[in-house]
């Protein structure tokens, strides 16, 4: 088992293609954004793509193959899984998915594999350990928030973020500030229990999440799409490599065992 890559699971998401052929739609698709699974393989990763498809019911057996687990970012998580009601201002939820990703990320938890959430991963996380979100950051914060949903290439930052001292995220990054991309309209809220907040937007907004003890658990979400920036700084691949590094670790220590 020694040297052989980490395998990585990427969360995917579900499409329906509105093209039509012979008056019938094609149908829904799976889909994981090429970025994340191009991230973990330049990271050293063997990334193996989890169609929501599959159900909760087989995520048992699916996350007990994995190394790490890497949660993608996308639709809006159903607010009943954190006890509220929707708000006129939620966005798509897909339920299959949220019910999938969930027991994907608490299998991975009881475990000890390395997880690393981006964008509506940081949110599942967060939920998944006890917390809540802000369905609409406009709405729930109201005026002074920056605007978290930028109409600018993907690869173009958006904002800075500031880097807790003394942080998982601070170690990875090197940087007490970090220019990143922003598109999402929920957030945090009440921070879960065994979380600490690893950085913050200037308007307050947590931008980073992870475990209080990194030692004991590897478990780190961010509010960017990192994988979008892998080109424009080496601290956006860094996540990667660390998140892959953390699964190699858990694999060498699953190997020995």
């Amino acid at each position: 088992m020694e040297g052989l890559a980490p395998v990585i699971g990427v969360t995917a998401t579900l499409k329906e293609d509105t093209e039509r052929v012979a008056e019938r739609p094609l149908g829904r698709f799976v889909r994981a954004d090429a970025d994340y699974v191009e991230g973990v393989v330049e990271a050293g990763g063997v990334p193996v793509v989890l169609a929501p498809v599959a159900g909760p019911g087989a995520a048992e057996t699916l996350v007990s193959g994995l190394d790490g687990l890497l949660l993608s970012g996308g639709s809006d998580l159903e607010p009943s899984h954190y006890g509220e009601e929707a708000l006129p201002e939620l966005g798509v939820t897909l339920p299959e998915r949220d019910e999938f990703e969930i027991a994907l990320a608490r299998g991975a938890l009881r475990r000890g594999i390395p997880i690393f959430g981006i964008c509506r991963g940081m949110q599942l996380l967060n939920v998944v350990l006890g917390g809540t979100l802000y369905q609409d950051i406009p709405s729930q914060l109201g005026r002074g928030v920056l605007g978290h949903r930028q109409r600018t290439p993907k690869w173009q930052p958006a904002h800075e973020v500031e880097v807790l001292p003394g942080s998982l995220l601070g170690g990875i990054v090197g940087r007490g500030v970090v220019k990143v991309n922003s598109y999402h309209h929920q957030a945090v809220k009440e921070l879960a229990p065994g979380l600490v907040v690893g950085a913050r937007s200037p308007d307050g907004v947590i931008e980073a999440i992870e475990s209080r003890e990194p030692g004991e658990r590897w478990v780190l979400g961010i509010q960017w799409h990192a994988e979008a920036m892998r080109a424009a700084g080496p601290e956006h691949r860094a996540l990667f490599e660390a998140h892959v590094s953390a699964a190699r670790r858990y694999a060498g220590r699953r190997a020995a065992a």
